[in-house]
């Protein structure tokens, strides 16, 4: 049986605050904007918490997902505002979601790097009853 292992108990506590405050971010979204995109990434980041507090074999694999979608949304939207600085547009007025973006993208990078770093998943002797 194979179980996911925290060597950075400090890494795993964030994860699941982290986690835990954009579940509950993303369904007062949903519950104020009665739009259900917003239960897309609460679907997602359900997951990857449970899998997490499970310390489930696929937790890694789940963190390294939250993380790379984390870095492709902030990274497209950072690319975006550049293409528009480039032709010319006023980007002076959506310079608040730009550095919201960049901190996304960073902060995706930064659990990106932990998780490779200080998780693994190791076999563990447990017998199963079955």
């Amino acid at each position: 049986m194979e179980k996911t292992f925290f060597k950075n108990q400090t890494f795993q506590v964030l994860i699941i605050v982290a986690l835990g405050l954009l579940i509950c971010w993303n369904l007062y979204t949903f519950l104020i904007s009665k739009s259900l995109v917003a239960l897309i990434p609460t679907l997602i980041q359900m997951i990857v918490l449970v899998l997490v507090l499970m310390k489930h074999k696929h937790a890694k694999m789940g963190i390294n997902v939250w993380a790379v979608i984390l870095m492709l949304g902030g990274g497209l939207v950072i690319l975006g505002k550049l293409i528009k600085l480039f032709i010319g547009d006023d980007i002076m007025d959506g310079i608040g979601k730009l550095v919201l973006n960049i901190i996304i993208f960073s902060s995706g990078l930064i659990i990106y790097y932990y998780n490779q770093k200080t998780v693994e998943v190791k076999r563990t002797d447990e017998k199963v009853i079955e």
